[in-house]
């Protein structure tokens, strides 16, 4: 008896530096035993005292055994004690408070058990009363109090499973003698076969069944009864690889709910998270298909209680977590939840995880919650990074809705600019042929006039014609006509219809071509018209001269095109409306030319880009595809 309270209170305190001490207890237990069947070698007669017969203790063997009784009780105590000391001491906040009750309900029993100790007395002659057996009735009461009030190294569990599994052994025992005893009989009486061979052959039917019958009983068995603790580190690999790398909202909640329930076999999870527009914790994702709705205010004294302290809430308060009320404790009975765990980021609330109990009907324990506690923590940074991951999908849906309203607004204005573009320009010649319309039918007689009229009207005709014409190079360009062509013979072409131009504005030109003659597959009317619209533009940036500056080179596989003069430049504030069809800072333009000029490149499958500075000169770079031949 000493030896096993030793070993109880070293399994109880998890002081696994005694097993040494209490195999050599259970060694000199055994030899003692052993002694009780040696006549007269532990025991040697008996006393008479008034109140009856008493054993003689012999007393070498006997005192060797009462030491061993004294060093396993009191050191049992002694641990006991300063156990408890340091549990008062360290307070509440490091050990549960229930640990703290438990060790004292311990300490009492184990005080009682010593006291009856002093039955012994009476073995060496003390004309004593034995009253130990009323101290065994009082340490067997302590002890079971705290099996059922804190369910003690989990005996209430252990109970139920022995019972239930000798009832399932029970079972398949009787159905598989009633199964031999059926089939010994028909075939005894059907087939006339000696009852020695129906033995036979029941024994082969029961070692057939007994492998498959006893497999699905241990299956049974481990589902519903004996669940084993889960495996921490295969909980932590699971969450890590199945539920960390979940971006979306609601997968990352489903697979967390079923890879605990799974893992640590709950009757119920559920996870609530905060909805800022209904200001509750309403229920996100739950285990069960028909599930409780639960739905928190966040003015509860469970949500402030989480929120406050940022520990989790167990329905027992057996985990050493901070205080509540009683009404706590009543919600958490309504709602059948036996613990809650705060997600919180940033001291933020963003949801509450909700265990129900565990199928084994086993208590969460310190290592439950310690495993929990940081799969909470990792869980709220997920979730919340799911939440951000749908916020943005949500805004980059409502960015792009507003950009193709945008776009649909700009291509709006862009009509309305071509429109009022159209008509202002078409307007000027109008009002001049409306103009001279008018005088018509009183000068019609004046011969200057009327060669003057007629003048101005093919002028204006004529203008508006190339509007039409320009209007419609720019809104619906001719088809390419693609052909092996050298942007340099274009460019000598060009230079020469404006040779007196650059004569009479006393420009200087300079050309720099590259040294192998390089060719492009482009339309060459269309080529040649950009190359002359650009020139044009160059050489209206220096009314009073300047230098213009023409290189080709190889860049790749492109043909780069610089253009540079030395005019009066861009002012800054014009640089991003320059490609805009009808934008013009001419008294008479169009601002169709660069939109047109652009639109060829580009359907090139080149580039244009345009560098300027205001009073000192502009720099336009053209990239265009070599022909194949050329290529590198």
């Amino acid at each position: 008896m000493p030896v096993t309270y030793l070993h109880f209170v070293a399994s109880f305190l998890r002081r696994g530096r005694l097993k040494t001490l209490i195999r050599i207890c259970y060694v000199l237990s055994a030899i003692f035993l052993a002694t009780l069947h040696i006549n007269r070698l532990f025991l040697a007669g008996t006393y008479k005292y008034f109140f009856g017969f008493y054993p003689r203790a012999f007393p070498p063997v006997h005192l060797c055994f009462m030491l061993l009784m004294t060093i396993a009780v009191a050191t049992s105590i002694y641990i006991l004690y300063s156990e408890w000391r340091r549990h008062k001491n360290q307070g509440h906040a490091e050990i549960e408070r229930a640990d703290i009750h438990q060790i004292e309900l311990v300490l009492i029993a184990f005080l009682f058990m010593a006291i009856s100790a002093s039955d012994f007395l009476p073995n060496y002659g003390f004309s004593y009363y034995p009253i130990g057996f009323f101290c065994v009735v009082c340490f067997s009461l302590v002890i079971a109090y705290s099996i059922l009030r804190y369910n003690l190294h989990d005996i209430q569990v252990i109970v139920k499973r022995t019972l239930v599994f000798t009832g399932l052994v029970a079972s398949v025992l009787a159905v598989v003698s009633l199964v031999a005893f059926v089939s010994q009989d028909l075939l005894v009486l059907a087939v006339r076969i000696p009852r020695w061979l129906s033995n036979i052959v029941s024994a082969a039917i029961i070692a057939v069944a007994y492998g498959p019958t006893r497999n699905w009983l241990v299956d049974v068995t481990d589902q519903y009864l004996f669940q084993k603790k889960y495996d921490y580190k295969e909980l932590l690999r699971r969450f890590t690889d199945e539920v960390m790398i979940v971006q979306n909202l609601t997968q990352l909640l489903d697979t967390t709910t079923g890879t605990l329930s799974e893992t640590i076999k709950l009757d119920d999870c559920r996870l609530l998270l905060f909805n800022k527009e209904t200001r509750k914790y309403e229920l996100a994702t739950t285990n069960r298909e028909n599930g409780q709705q639960v739905t928190l205010d966040e003015e509860e004294p469970l949500i402030k209680s989480l929120r406050q302290t940022g520990e989790p809430i167990h329905r027992y308060k057996q985990l050493g977590m901070a205080e509540y009320d009683r009404a706590i404790n009543s919600r958490l009975d309504q709602l059948r939840i036996q613990l809650c765990l705060p997600l919180q980021v940033n001291s933020d609330l963003i949801g509450v995880l909700c265990l129900g109990k565990k199928r084994s009907d086993e208590d969460f324990t310190r290592d439950d919650l310690d495993i929990l506690l940081q799969l909470t923590r990792t869980l709220a940074i997920s979730v919340n990074n799911a939440q951000l991951f749908d916020e943005l999908v949500r805004v980059n849906k409502q960015v792009k809705a507003t950009a193709e309203r945008l776009v649909h607004q700009e291509r709006l204005a862009a009509a309305g600019q071509f429109a009022a573009g159209m008509a202002h320009e078409i307007k000027n010649p109008l009002a001049a042929i409306k103009t001279f319309t008018e005088y018509l039918p009183q000068k019609y007689g004046d011969l200057e006039f009327r060669q003057k009229f007629f003048r101005i009207v093919q002028e204006e005709i004529d203008r508006i014609s190339g509007i039409v014409r320009n209007l419609s190079d720019f809104a619906k360009p001719a088809p390419l006509q693609l052909e092996p062509i050298c942007p340099s013979t274009l460019i000598q072409d060009a230079l020469s219809l404006l040779s007196d131009q650059c004569l009479k504005q006393r420009i200087e030109v300079s050309k720099a071509f590259a040294d192998q003659e390089l060719t492009v597959r482009a339309d060459p009317q269309q080529l040649k018209q950009v190359i002359l619209n650009l020139l044009l533009n160059s050489l209206e940036a220096m009314p009073e001269g300047g230098h213009l500056d023409i290189t080709t080179q190889r860049n790749h596989s492109m043909l780069k095109l610089k253009i540079a003069d030395s005019g009066s430049g861009i002012a800054p504030e014009h640089e991003l409306n320059i490609w805009d069809p009808f934008f013009t800072t001419k008294e008479r333009g169009m601002g169709l030319g660069l939109a047109i000029v652009k639109g060829i490149i580009e359907r090139h499958d080149g580039s244009i880009e345009l560098a300027s500075t205001s009073g000192k000169g502009t720099v336009v770079n053209i990239l265009i595809p070599l022909a194949s031949n050329e290529q590198d």
